[in-house]
């Protein structure tokens, strides 16, 4: 019997067209657990680096954990894995909504896309059936549009899917997969793989549901979770439920860490008025987006009034009003709501869309661009009708949309006269949080696996001054001093094991950042909590010193993927103003990254255990954790 498990793999080969249902080794969850890890394994074993990110042999993995769908409280989430065409390099992303929980219900841990469909396919999932059928007529539309045609032509609300946009078929390259409409697996062009497939969507039903190995035990947890997001005892739970992660504009003005006008401040006044008059104007109720969630933390929205009065929507993140509109110098929140409606239409990545954007903006306002370069449009800073504009014209590969349609930092290069100086990013990924004031930010931007990245080993501790969580977890409070370099190469490798653990098991990444910041820290779920959880759902008895170890195989692992596609401590590092130039302004003026970096990443490399001259994972690391083959084709490499 499985249980928290589906027990199969579901394999749809695009070039065959054929389907083949593979059963989920054992042996491969005690090691990686599902969600992320498996994912990370099966790319590991089936894309090499001969294979490129827009080859047919490319893979597209879709991975559920074994908590997904399940009653614990703790949201549902899809981990989808490819080889990024943005970056090059390993790629993967998370979302939300019910697609996931739907998935298992079906009877699915994994879905893992291979080939190249001749025209447009879907692929049909209830149940026991799945097809593989054509989509020439979802071709063109946009996510809503696509959404509506597949209920439409099943006579049924009950699919979810997962789908792209005009972004993906034009394979713009950092295309996003859209959930249920508006939940983005966001990062590292996964929708452009799914385009390059002809791959449309991927719709599904599930009736089976998920098998409990302990069901009183995660009846008895689940209700003590449920206890733990009161929100008179979590500040951190109370701001996300009633404000989502907007609330984030007010709090990165306090301790100076949003990117304001391409990086060039970090506090923008006019950011602090964003979640306030969201929730008083344009909130019509929350929303929970996925199986088990008491949070809702998500907000269905209207704009009742302007230009685009009527227009409805989910969310929007903080990410979105940073990308959109704190980083573009926008602070007409019915613009920044229409904004997001268009990434998540055309399925693109707001903060690559975003950043993309600003630099064209910073370079105009510095005079190294002019019309000539721009199809005779300006680029001032708050244009909403060029924004508007410049994000169609991304996602259909249009005028300087075609330019900026390969990414940021490629964009960069090929215009030249200096342009790279002003994007922030790392390993050709860019984010909009300003890391120069926070040392454990900047550290976990250089050495993530997918390039800069808020959430690899995201980490509230610090940004909130909690020395006394940072005593409990490192033994000194160190960490919870924010402007300190000091020990937050601990704090960095613990939170990438964790968020390679929750990624794995397939649950949301708020509850566990929200309840560090209870009044009473005792109570925030750790490593040991998610490790008795596993236990009592899946029936598998791990030690909690094993069910660590699966957090850091799992990072160890896509680390060696990099190693072979020649990533080393060279990559590990931060671009842009970033580096370079001093913070202007709040909690961290006159902080830059390249003052502490390079310490930090000596230090880090040795609680990894990896060699600090190359950054790499050793032999003898690699095969403690239990990853001898991997060992070996590096070696042989």
């Amino acid at each position: 019997m499985t249980y928290g498990w589906a027990g199969t793999i579901l394999r749809i080969d695009l070039s065959k067209m054929k389907v083949t249902k593979q059963p989920f080794p054992l042996e491969w969850r005690v090691r990686f657990l599902g969600g992320s890890g498996v994912n990370d394994w099966i790319l590991w074993n089936e894309v090499g680096p001969d294979v490129g990110p827009l080859s047919p042999d490319n893979r597209l993995i879709f991975g559920t954990g074994p908590l997904t769908g399940t009653i614990l409280p703790l949201g549902s989430k899809t981990r989808v894995t490819t080889r990024s065409p943005l970056t090059g390099i390993f790629g993967d992303s998370s979302g939300g909504g019910l697609w996931s929980s739907e998935l298992k219900y079906a009877g699915y841990d994994h879905i893992v896309v291979s080939g190249k469909a001749k025209e447009p396919v879907y692929v049909f999932i209830d149940d026991d059936d799945v097809e593989i059928r054509d989509a020439t007529n979802l071709w063109g539309h946009d996510v809503y549009e696509t959404d509506d045609m597949i209920k439409e032509e099943m006579g049924s609300e009950e699919f979810r899917t997962a789908s792209i946009g005009q972004a993906g078929e034009n394979m713009v390259r950092f295309a996003n997969v859209m959930f249920d409409r508006y939940r983005a697996a966001a990062k590292a062009g996964a929708g452009c793989v799914m385009g390059s497939k002809n791959l449309k969507a991927i719709a599904v039903r599930g009736s089976k549901g998920v098998k409990i190995a302990k069901p009183k035990e995660v009846e008895r947890i689940s209700e003590e979770i449920g206890s733990s997001l009161n929100l008179n005892l979590s500040p951190g739970i109370a701001y996300f439920a009633k404000y989502g992660t907007t609330f984030l504009c007010v709090f990165y003005n306090e301790i100076g860490c949003n990117s304001v006008r391409n990086y060039q401040d970090v506090i923008w006044e006019e950011a602090s008025n964003l979640p306030d008059e969201f929730i008083e104007k344009y909130v019509i109720r929350n929303l929970s987006c996925s199986v088990g969630c008491t949070t809702h933390c998500s907000h269905w929205w209207k704009i009742r009034d302007g230009r685009y009065a009527g227009e409805t929507g989910a969310n929007p993140e903080y990410i979105v009003m940073e990308s959109l509109g704190i980083h573009l110098g926008v602070s007409d929140l019915r613009a920044i709501l229409h904004f997001q409606n268009m990434v998540n239409r055309y399925g693109l990545d707001a903060t690559e869309t975003g950043t993309g954007i600003g630099l064209l903006m910073e370079l105009w306002q510095r005079n190294i661009i002019t019309g000539d370069d721009t199809h005779g449009v300006p680029y001032n800073w708050g244009d909403v009708k060029v924004i508007e504009d410049t994000i169609e014209n991304i996602a259909f590969r249009k005028d300087i949309g075609d330019l900026l349609a390969d990414g940021t930092v490629n964009a960069a290069k090929k215009m030249g006269r200096g342009a790279e100086k002003y994007v922030c990013h790392s390993k050709g990924l860019t984010e909009v949080e300003d890391v120069r004031p926070h040392p454990h930010w900047a550290l976990a931007y250089a050495i993530s696996t997918r390039g800069a990245d808020h959430l690899k080993a995201h980490c509230q501790i610090d940004k909130h001054g909690r020395t006394d969580v940072s005593e409990r977890l490192f033994g000194t409070p160190d960490v919870g001093y924010a402007l300190s370099p000091k020990n937050k190469a601990k704090s960095v490798k613990y939170h990438e094991d964790f968020w390679a653990i929750v990624n794995s098991l397939g649950v949301c990444a708020f509850h566990p950042l929200s309840l560090m910041l209870k009044k009473d820290p005792k109570r925030a779920l750790g490593i040991e909590d998610y490790a008795k959880i596993f236990v009592s759902v899946t029936g598998v008895e791990m030690s909690q010193e094993d069910f660590v170890k699966c957090g850091e195989r799992i990072v160890c692992l896509e680390k060696a993927y990099n190693a072979r596609l020649g990533i080393s401590r060279k990559d590990d590092t931060l671009h842009g103003r970033w580096m370079w130039e001093p913070c202007p302004s709040g909690p961290g003026k006159g902080m830059k990254a390249e003052d502490y970096l390079e310490a930090c990443l000596d230090e880090y490399y040795v609680e990894r255990g990896f060699d600090v001259e190359t950054g790499l994972p050793t032999k003898e690391k690699l095969e403690v954790l239990g990853l001898k083959e991997v060992s070996k084709w590096l070696e042989r490499r």
